[in-house]
């Protein structure tokens, strides 16, 4: 009830979208994750066949130390130039999510990330 009464205000130009979002998520409800130490994953890509698939189940077979994988961010900041992403804040999310699954399904490959 409270999430429609609050996008009717935005609607109605009651307040603005900044105020409604701090109504909704209010900061003070926010915790700290516990601690995240390795990643795991798994990729298949359909179309390169058996051996390639093989062989990035036998290279992510072992968790990556977390500081391996935020090694990489730090890295990936240097070299990408992409303005829409924002690398830091990568690192900082990846630090503080334990526990956390990510599924992507495309039609070039399945990627599955979890953090442990």
């Amino acid at each position: 009830m409270k999430y429609e009464k609050v996008l009717q205000q935005i609607e109605n130009g009651e307040i603005t979208s900044q105020e409604g979002m701090k109504l909704l998520y209010p900061v003070s409800n926010q915790k700290i994750g516990k601690r995240a130490h390795f990643i795991k994953l798994k990729i298949h890509v359909p179309e390169e066949g058996k051996g390639v698939n093989t062989f990035l189940r036998i290279l992510f077979a072992l968790p990556i130390p977390m500081i391996f994988a935020r090694l990489g961010i730090r890295l990936a900041n240097r070299f990408v130039k992409d303005e829409d992403v924002d690398f830091k804040e990568i690192g900082k999310l990846l630090k503080y999510s334990r526990n956390t699954r990510v599924h992507v399904d495309s039609k070039d490959a399945q990627v599955d990330i979890r953090i442990v």
